[in-house]
């Protein structure tokens, strides 16, 4: 069964969304790997790993001398990780269940610490700071891709019922505790505890009706607008309007798609 507590679900749909999400940012994420030194023999901490994707490239990248240790609060995404990477060949792969805000973490130092779309739904985010703390090595870093700017997802130009559905997610977002815009109070937050900011950098998702990008955020439409009727944010009126803008955006050379904006924040002991 589904950890009712995942925000997102659990189910099969989430999981092959989960799996092209990775794809499509996976170039971001290995450049920001690459700019934070990540090298063979490293040992990697990936808070919320859900089914394991990032955490998968990262044992490659760090090799059989290295280490990567996973977080994540779904049994059912730790089971289907651990799977993977055993079929992968990855023993230097493990994944645990935790929820981080309850949890013990870590008796383990780490090289690097990569946090990606967890801060947003956490409340309060201390146990997530103290925890990193308490994990990294001395003179090691801790690279966050967090949302910075939500209300950039949209379809253009005409995209009106899309808009809403944006503005429901970050509603459901912060019905459930967390924040769509974390990545605003992060670096401030890290600062006033000792860190060093090495590196901010924007980093967007657009492209054509018939690119990754759009096929990444109508996927996420199609799973999560259910969810949104469930906590009564969205009709299922809003979800055949939705429809009808996606279909017509298909027809259009001109219409693009663009994601929620995250920030890369690097930052270092």
């Amino acid at each position: 069964m589904p950890d009712s507590s995942y925000l997102l679900g659990t189910h099969a749909e989430e999981l092959e969304r989960l799996r092209l999400q990775h794809q499509l940012w996976l170039p971001s994420a290995q450049a920001a790997w690459e700019r934070a030194g990540l090298k063979d023999g490293d040992h990697v901490l990936d808070l919320g790993a859900g089914p394991g994707f990032a955490a998968m490239d990262l044992a490659r990248a760090v090799g059989p001398t290295g280490r990567v240790v996973g977080l994540e609060l779904s049994a059912d995404y730790v089971t289907a990780g651990r799977a993977l990477a055993n079929a992968a060949g990855l023993p230097q792969l493990e994944l645990r269940r935790c929820n981080l805000l309850k949890d013990p973490w870590p008796q383990e130092r780490f090289t690097l610490i990569w946090c990606r779309w967890v801060a947003m739904f956490l409340s309060p985010l201390e146990p997530l700071l103290e925890g990193i703390e308490r994990c990294v090595e001395p003179g090691g870093e801790v690279l966050i891709h967090e949302y910075v700017h939500w209300d950039s997802f949209g379809l253009h130009p005409q995209g009106q019922a899309i808009a809403r559905f944006g503005k429901a997610c970050q509603d459901s977002f912060r019905q459930a505790g967390g924040d769509p815009d974390v990545n605003r109070r992060l670096p401030a937050l890290l600062a006033a505890r000792g860190w060093r900011i090495e590196n901010l950098n924007p980093l967007a998702v657009v492209g054509g009706h018939n690119s990754m990008a759009a096929q990444w955020l109508q996927n996420f439409v199609a799973v999560y607008a259910p969810r949104l009727e469930q906590l009564g944010l969205w009709t299922s009126r809003d979800t055949a309007e939705a429809q009808r803008e996606i279909a017509e955006a298909a027809t259009d050379p001109g219409s693009f798609w663009m994601g929620p904006t995250l920030l890369e924040l690097r930052a270092a002991r």
